[in-house]
């Protein structure tokens, strides 16, 4: 019965630890660029029908500028959009910061008013269509 015990309780830790490696390596894949890239793909071929220009998506420490997200056009007229680690934990954080920035991307310079009526139309048609 002892033995029956132990194999048990040794069954149970090891799928906790399967589970637990299983996690930290979803976790770790989703910290990567080419993560968050995707995410700027998928948003621009779902709502936007590849009409976005190629944005560089990148994680950043945004902790001193109090941000979670920042889109910027740089010189050569290419769009970044910098995602901060530390604020962006849980997927639904990191999706909506995405979103965000990529509606800056979409309306950027349209209006004087960065989050004006057609930012939070766009924010609207992705909120709206995601379920």
């Amino acid at each position: 019965m002892r033995l029956r015990i132990n194999i048990a309780i040794s069954l149970v830790a090891l799928i906790a630890i399967c589970w637990s490696v299983r996690f930290a390596v979803a976790h770790e894949r989703r910290r990567t660029p080419e993560f968050l890239q995707a995410k700027y793909q998928e948003l621009n071929r779902t709502f936007f029908h590849n009409q976005l220009p190629p944005v560089q998506v990148d994680w950043a420490d945004l902790t001193e500028e109090n941000r979670v997200g920042k889109t910027y056009l740089k010189e050569d007229n290419s769009f970044v959009i910098l995602v901060d680690r530390d604020t962006n934990v849980r997927d639904g954080e990191l999706e909506d910061t995405v979103e965000h920035e990529t509606c800056h991307v979409v309306t950027w310079r349209q209006e004087e008013d960065p989050h004006g009526r057609r930012f939070r139309a766009c924010m609207s048609r992705i909120k709206a269509n995601k379920h």
